[in-house]
């Protein structure tokens, strides 16, 4: 089976999200009432202290649907891998144990246009690789074992400037086609290992603007997010799974857990041209990161990049958005990327963040001291 397509557990009442509030008031007064046994599945319910209404959980776009919505979500990834709606139908009924109607496959792609766009290219993509063939997954044993994927075929029309229909022919950004497609044999995987090396997540924010615009604003992620995570119940899958759903589904994610470094002489040439220190001295050798003797090093892991409208775009999934603001960390994400990827500017990255409710973007390029830098 494919990795982009498991069929999430099927133990009744275990495989979707409990609810943190009422969809009917928005109290978070809620309590259990029992189960109900439908044909394909059984569903816990859900009682509202406040309004005394009771409810299955999920989320709202496809709550209360005849299929399991596991396998409503499995079905859509499947089809967008390549497969034909039949062969989908076959596969899902294989692995549920009962019959799906080919027609049932095409009418849940339909009804999420917007999460699932990249159904408009999946009959060029399958012309290019087989469903097994169109995500490359490895892993990347560093300190924690990180899924890096990439999407081959969105890789293949971002060099061939047909990723997108309104900027057809542009192909500015297939030098990060091939930084994706090399980044395992690239990477230094003995710097992601080492003990005197900073996460680019763990570095105060002492190098960007803290009155910089950052923009909150509506965005098919949050969408997205809304969709996936309350789909799964197991914490510690909800990421991942929502990684999958975007790499497969939409149009405009390329990879996943892409790995980024910077040593001594890029952080000292980033250091240079914006006139700003990412990661102090001082503050490195009283760390105790004297011993290795090679200098600071930054690494990290970029959760979503995307090409779309002209732009990369680095995007981090945080749970609590609202009040966990990653700035410097998506920043120092873009700044490595213009050192690895030759001819990338940081004038054409924008950074996000966002939740199932809140996206929240920034261009990285006005957030430091020489803004002016960035347009190189």
């Amino acid at each position: 089976m494919h990795p982009f397509s498991q069929p999430a557990s099927a133990k009744p009442g275990t495989a979707i999200k409990p609810p943190e509030r009422c969809p009917h008031c928005n109290s978070p007064r809620l309590t259990t009432k029992g189960s109900r046994k439908r044909k394909r599945d059984t569903v816990t319910l859900y009682k509202c202290r406040s309004c005394g209404r009771v409810f299955t959980p999920g989320p709202r776009a496809i709550r209360n649907k005849a299929f399991p919505i596991p396998e409503i979500l499995d079905g859509i990834t499947t089809y967008n891998l390549g497969h034909s709606a039949a062969d989908t139908a076959r596969l899902l009924s294989t692995r549920y144990g009962h019959a799906v109607d080919p027609s049932t496959i095409t009418r849940w792609v339909k009804q999420h246009p917007r999460l699932t766009t990249f159904s408009r290219l999946r009959d060029r993509a399958a012309k290019l690789f087989r469903p097994a063939g169109q995500i490359r997954t490895l892993k990347l044993y560093h300190r924690q074992v990180y899924a890096f994927a990439y999407h081959r075929s969105k890789l293949q029309m971002v060099r061939s400037g047909t990723l997108d229909d309104k900027r057809r022919g542009d192909t500015k950004f297939r030098s990060l086609a091939d930084f994706l497609e090399n980044a395992h044999a690239r990477c230094p995987h003995d710097l992601f290992r080492r003990g005197d090396g900073a996460r680019g997540s763990e570095l105060a924010p002492t190098f960007v603007d803290p009155d910089g615009l950052i923009i909150e604003k509506n965005n098919v992620a949050t969408d997205t997010a809304a969709l996936i995570i309350p789909s799964v119940g197991s914490n510690h899958e909800r990421h991942a799974k929502l990684q999958r759903f975007m790499l497969v589904n939409d149009s405009t994610t390329v990879a996943v857990e892409v790995p980024i470094w910077l040593d001594e002489n890029d952080i000292e040439q980033l250091e240079a041209t914006y006139g700003t220190e990412l990661l102090p001295r001082a503050a490195h050798q009283q760390a105790g990161n004297q011993s290795e003797g090679s200098g600071r090093l930054i690494t990290g892991h970029i959760d979503f990049l995307q090409v779309r409208n002209g732009a990369v775009h680095i995007l981090d999934y945080k749970p609590d958005a609202r009040t966990n603001k990653p700035i410097a960390q998506l920043t120092i994400y873009a700044l490595a990327l213009t050192r690895l990827v030759p001819g990338l500017r940081l004038f054409d990255i924008k950074c996000a963040w966002f939740n199932e409710s809140s996206y929240n973007e920034f261009f990285p390029r006005t957030l430091l001291p020489h803004s002016k830098a960035g347009k190189r």
